[in-house]
């Protein structure tokens, strides 16, 4: 099984202490006990880490680090292929997806993700894998 995390879910998971939050590591716990392997995008790498370069927030940028470097979280790079394919989805789905959630699905579609969790809504209308809404 292949898990894709889109910016939001990897928020959730480290910064929130709301039922998004809860929600999410329940999900994400439960994945890893079934071996399943966690994506993400290089966006997201960007996405998660600029609040805490901003306000110089060392501890929560480290935490953010720590979670990268898991042996279970696979990084996809923002590559031809993935534009390529992120351009097709973003002209299908015009009304769901913005650029960067292009992007994020495409990420997942092209690491041949299983399910994409997310916080948007709007990304249930995605047909090609199963979206979960946290």
């Amino acid at each position: 099984m292949r898990l894709f995390l889109d910016a939001c879910s990897i928020i959730y998971l480290i910064e929130s202490q709301q039922e998004q939050g809860k929600a999410t590591r329940i999900l994400i716990n439960q994945a890893l006990q079934n071996k399943t392997q966690l994506i993400i995008s290089r966006l997201s790498f960007l996405e998660c880490r600029v609040l805490p370069l901003k306000v110089n927030n060392i501890e929560l940028l480290a935490h953010y680090n720590r979670f990268f470097k898991l042996p279970s979280v696979h990084i996809i790079e923002l590559t031809a292929d993935v534009v390529n394919l992120a351009t097709d989805l973003r002209a299908n789905y015009s009304q769901s997806l913005r650029t960067p959630d292009a992007l994020q699905v495409a990420c997942a579609l092209s690491a041949h993700a299983d399910q994409f969790l997310t916080g948007d809504k709007k990304l249930s209308a995605i047909k090609e894998l199963e979206v979960i809404i946290v």
